[in-house]
């Protein structure tokens, strides 16, 4: 798989999301987490920025409000 995008609007899913889809995608695919920079979804950024940590993986945030990650 060379990428993704994360946008179900409810943190434990997209996580779970996520973890499924992780070990699938290739290396250097992309992954855009929805709306994680918004200090309304603070939540989902805590979360995703955990996810990426524990994977050593950095989260660039973009101006539209969205993460993008690469495997």
């Amino acid at each position: 798989m060379v990428g993704c995008s994360i946008d179900m609007n409810i943190v434990p899913p997209e996580i779970a999301a996520m973890e499924f889809y992780w070990q699938r995608l290739a290396a250097g695919a992309v992954v855009l987490p929805d709306d994680g920079a918004w200090a309304t979804h603070r939540a989902r950024k805590v979360a995703f920025d955990a996810f990426a940590e524990v994977r050593h993986a950095m989260i660039l945030t973009l101006p539209t409000g969205q993460g993008l990650i690469i495997r």
